[in-house]
């Protein structure tokens, strides 16, 4: 037997068909029965559905009977219903939850979100009802919308059966629902139109609900079998509440002018008794369509197991024809498999030798293995070509590895992919060798600019500090000359007096009064003098202890408060061209041992920064520095009502030359500073936070 009649009996078409639309079909039975028990399952919630829906429809009647009459016979069986209505709203509520993993996701989702719409409002509209302190027409729109909720999901649930006449009878159901709840809608209105309300309100949506109830009761004849058709005909017209259609009627045909002769009680007895009648149908119609659920559930199920069992023996059929039949071939495939990996053997250089294929066997193995042989010969020469020029070429890249980029590959190679790598390989060489080049004479150009700008900065930095120093010197300086100036006039003053004095002494001419003149204003002279001279030494004091901080950067153990208020003395020239308030709250007994000098250039650039940026449009505002000691920390809350900083901005503000003031010659390394001084010299942390337009917050923390 050749190997092409072997394929043809190993791979027979029939069987393959057969198997396909056995798996098809199966699949198919399998969807049918899994869509049964699913609709089965939202049957179950159908009739919960419509059993609490009733409740509601019952509850609305009542409701709009009380309102609108305040009779006790209402108040009584509205609050009885309400007990009614709650316990099965819980019953509901507990069937739904226990059972949800078994719904259709969108079904748990409308339903979850009707039951929270209801259990939202419920309780306030009842007390609204009992107090009869809500609109009638209020009440009813509330329970009749939750109704149609529920109701709506029967719709969807017909969406899900593939089966048309469980699809019908589900819209039917549905129709039946709404024809009933509006059943109650027209007793609800019909009992407002009698007690209270003729408005043309009130008896236009008596006439729309009238309306709609024709609509759904056509609907539901529409979709209903011609077997249950003609059942629920005769059910209505032996039903005996033809009194109750001419009680409708009667509103229907209503000219708007006489009253209608009808007692409220009596309307709304009767109307129930309809509705009840609809009620018992509704009833009888759940348990047939259970019923004709269950049947095809049942016959699913059947189709399923017949349809299983023909698949797998088919399968089991096809699988002992395909194994009788492998086994006739496999002699043939292994003296093939064997040939090859020879072949195969010698492409990943695991032997040196090959093997040629079998050519004896009597079938279509013979005549590949003849092809097959011609082409490994080919093949074995063009390889053996190809290796000696990848040798070379893993020759040549090797050198490159080691730098030496001037071996070029130089063979004839007639491969033309290797030809192709051979140019590329080639040109690589030539553009790696001018690459290097470049690249020695960049880094050198690099390394100069690096080391330059390094220098750069270090210069800026320093100059930064001394123009710090600087503008304490003079400001320092504008301070003394102040209380000098007034010493120097006082010790004039009092060279003249005693000049004065002593003449007249000489000239023999110096009386009491001038004697006693001379000593009461020397004294207040001594005092002026002694009073501004003690107040330029402070100043000198201070000046120079903030100085010799600020070049030394030495640690020693300092008064916190007053050295504070010692640096605020010392740029007080600064603060008085603003009218900038500075103030201080630091507990006077924290004494710490750390670099006054690093202290001291953090607060006053952090006040130039403010005064710069912060200030630069208004000149008047507030500045808190709050100090505390915590946890062995020094934490430093440095706050000011400026205009702030941009958003955009906080991320770079540490960063070295970053200014928003370049034009007005900001270097761009004031907030840089603190940070390194911070961070490096003090190991701690400084954060920044901005509420722009107004505000800017820096919050230091380090050890002490």
């Amino acid at each position: 037997m050749s190997l092409q009649s072997k394929l043809i009996a190993i791979a027979s078409l029939s069987i393959i068909i057969i198997c396909f639309l056995g798996i098809k079909i199966v699949e198919d039975s399998y969807d049918n029965y899994k869509r049964a028990l699913s609709i089965e399952e939202m049957i179950d919630l159908s009739d919960d559905i419509s059993h609490l829906v009733h409740e509601m429809q019952k509850e609305r009647g009542l409701s709009a009977a009380f309102i609108i009459s305040g009779a006790d016979v209402f108040r009584e069986r509205l609050v009885n219903q309400r007990v009614k209505t709650t316990k099965v709203f819980k019953e509901f509520e507990h069937v739904f939850y226990k059972n949800i993993d078994s719904y259709d996701n969108e079904i748990k989702e409308r339903i979850k979100k009707i039951l929270s719409m209801y259990k939202d409002n419920i309780d306030l509209k009842r007390m609204l009802i009992i107090n009869e302190s809500i609109d009638v027409f209020e009440v009813i729109d509330f329970f009749t919308k939750i109704n149609d909720e529920f109701l709506s999901n029967l719709l969807y649930l017909s969406k899900i059966s593939n089966n048309p006449e469980i699809t019908n009878d589900l819209i039917a159901f549905n129709n039946l629902l709404l024809l009933k709840d509006r059943l109650g809608l027209e007793r609800a209105i019909g009992s407002i139109v009698l007690v209270w309300n003729f408005s043309d309100e009130s008896i236009f949506r008596f006439k729309e609900v009238a309306t709609s109830i024709e609509i759904y009761k056509d609907n539901f004849y529409f979709y209903l079998s011609l077997e249950n058709r003609q059942y629920f005909k005769e059910k209505i017209q032996s039903s005996k509440l033809a009194y109750v259609d001419e009680l409708i009627e009667k509103f229907i045909n209503w000219n708007g002018r006489d009253n209608i002769d009808i007692r409220p009680m009596y309307w709304f007895d009767s109307t129930t008794k309809k509705i009840n009648f609809y009620q018992e149908q509704n009833l009888f119609f759940i348990k047939q369509l259970k019923k004709d659920v269950f049947n095809y559930k049942n016959k699913s199920k059947s189709e399923l197991i017949l349809l299983s069992i023909i698949m797998i023996s088919s399968i089991l059929i096809f699988t002992i024809f395909t194994y009788l039949t492998q086994k006739r071939i496999l002699k043939s495939l292994h003296n093939f498999k064997i040939g090859l990996l020879s072949f195969f053997d010698y492409l990943n250089q695991k032997s040196e030798k090959i093997e040629v294929l079998n050519e004896s066997t009597n079938d279509e193995f013979a005549s590949m293995s003849k092809i097959v042989n011609k082409n490994i010969e080919t093949t074995k020469k063009n390889l053996d070509e190809d290796k000696a020029v990848l040798n070379e070429a893993i020759v040549i890249i090797k050198e490159f590895e080691k730098g030496n980029l001037h071996q070029r590959l130089t063979s004839e190679i007639s491969n033309p992919i290797l030809n192709e790598l051979k140019n590329i390989l080639n040109q690589m060489a030539n553009n790696l060798e001018l690459t290097i080049e470049e690249l020695q004479h960049t880094n050198e150009e690099y390394e100069v600019s690096l080391d330059n700008l390094k220098k750069t900065q270090t210069q800026l930095i320093e100059s930064e500090k001394m123009a710090s120093l600087g503008g304490l010197v003079a400001g320092v300086a504008h301070e003394i000359n102040t209380p000098v100036g007034i010493g120097i006039t006082g010790s004039s003053h009092f060279l003249e007096m005693t000049d004065k004095l002593k003449k007249l002494y000489d000239s023999d001419n110096m009386g009491e009064d001038d004697f006693e003149d001379y000593l009461n204003s020397s004294v207040d002279l001594a005092k002026l003098i002694n009073l501004n001279l003690s107040k330029a030494a402070e100043l000198v004091k201070s000046f120079k202890q903030i100085a010799v901080d600020q070049t030394s950067e030495e640690k020693r153990t300092f008064a916190l408060e007053k050295y504070l208020n010692e640096l605020l003395l010392s740029i007080g020239n600064v603060l008085k061209r603003t009218e900038l308030e500075v103030d201080i709250q630091c507990d006077s007994n924290i004494k710490i041992y750390s670099y006054p000098g690093l202290l001291s250039q953090i607060i006053t650039n952090l006040i130039m920064n403010s005064i710069i940026h912060g200030y630069d449009e208004i000149k008047q505002g507030k500045i808190i520095i709050d100090i505390k000691v915590i946890d062995e920390n020094l934490v430093i809350s440095y706050k000011d009502d400026g205009k702030g900083i941009p958003s955009e901005n906080l991320l770079k503000i540490f960063d070295p030359f970053f200014t928003t003031n370049r034009e007005n010659g900001g270097s761009g390394l004031g907030l840089n500073i603190i940070y390194n001084i911070i961070t490096k010299q003090l190991n701690g942390t400084i954060k920044c936070k901005s509420n722009e337009p107004v505000g800017t917050e820096f919050l230091i923390t380090f050890k002490i």
